[in-house]
């Protein structure tokens, strides 16, 4: 895996003392979350529309 940061703003969260691992994992886990929200509401809408198939039905 492989990640890009500004070199700037790492210097500065070093500086700080902030745990970048353990900032990066929590705002994917938002991220994912939310996203799956997103898929859920599309796929939701979707049905209640009539308009669904099973391949529009989120991974989980």
């Amino acid at each position: 895996m492989s990640v890009t940061l500004s070199n700037d703003l790492v210097d500065e969260a070093r500086r700080l003392g902030l745990n970048m691992s353990r900032i990066v994992e929590a705002a994917l886990i938002r991220e994912v979350a939310a996203e799956r929200l997103r898929h859920e509401a599309d796929w939701n809408e979707d049905r209640e529309g009539g308009d669904w198939t099973r391949s529009s039905i989120p991974e989980t």
